[in-house]
């Protein structure tokens, strides 16, 4: 009797494969750059942070190395249902066909690669850690946290993921208006 067996893609080895086609550098400026003009943003900042954020409340001990120095780069535009599953979706652009969008293949945020291995996106009331290589445990890739204080809640739970984004994310907000990526440099 014939047998089922599942395709495979290592992600990992696909985002190596696309960033042989983007060269480093200021590509990922101008492609967060672009990520803002497709999502409508007007304003968008980039800060090097150079400070050594707490490692006591992480998801897991792997990630203590993205508690160090980081690009931010934030914008006034939030992060819509179609974009989280974007993000999550290495090869299967969501901008393909899309005549307005600036960024016409939807790739250009995988140039990130270029600096960081774990990726952040803070945006309305949720974190994201983007984990390509399936390093900590229980990740399928992403790893989703609320930004919602209520009862026993992630922010309460994993502060130090939060902490990285003191002076973005007010400590008194539940919502953030808007988005930032945190690109903790290896």
């Amino acid at each position: 009797m014939p047998r089922n067996k599942e395709l495979v893609i290592d992600v990992a080895h696909r985002i190596r494969d696309i960033l042989d086609d983007y060269p480093a550098g200021p590509t990922i400026l101008r492609e967060i750059l672009q990520n803002t003009d497709d999502a409508g943003g007007r304003v968008q900042r980039f800060i090097l942070d150079t400070r050594q954020h707490s490692s006591e409340g992480l998801f897991d001990d792997v990630l203590k190395d993205c508690q160090g120095p980081a690009i931010i780069a934030c914008n006034d535009s939030s992060f819509q249902p179609r974009d989280w599953e974007a993000i999550c979706n290495i090869s299967n652009s969501s901008k393909k066909g899309d005549e307005k969008s600036t960024g016409k293949f939807g790739l250009g945020f995988c140039t990130c690669y270029h600096v960081t291995d774990y990726p952040h996106v803070l945006s309305g009331d949720q974190l994201l850690i983007i984990d390509p290589h399936k390093s900590t445990e229980k990740s399928s890739g992403c790893v989703e946290f609320s930004t919602r204080r209520s009862g026993e809640n992630d922010r309460d739970k994993y502060s130090a993921h939060f902490d990285a984004f003191n002076g973005i994310l007010n400590p008194q907000d539940d919502v953030f208006d808007g988005t930032a990526i945190r690109l903790p440099l290896r």
